[in-house]
């Protein structure tokens, strides 16, 4: 889950995982997600997550919007 302030990775059952039950790690909002390594696994200080190749582009998504806003393509729906 990304917010304006932090990064915080959800922990989830094992045959449960669309349901989260707990906060695993948080870190600071300016932490670099990327890159992604090959089998949708990213590094975060010393841990290692893999994640479903669905959320790829949320990922890279959520760098681009720290790192390189300009990157972005316009909001659609500025108003929501």
């Amino acid at each position: 889950m990304v917010t304006g302030s932090t990064i915080s990775v959800l922990a989830t059952r094992t045959l449960r995982s669309d349901r989260p039950v707990s906060v695993f790690a948080e870190f600071p909002r300016d932490t670099r997600l990327g890159p992604i390594l090959p089998g949708h696994v990213i590094e975060l200080g010393s841990m290692v997550f893999e994640f479903d190749e669905e959320y790829a582009a949320v990922v890279s998504a959520a760098d681009a919007e720290m790192f390189a806003p300009e990157t972005l393509p316009p909001d659609p729906l500025p108003e929501l």
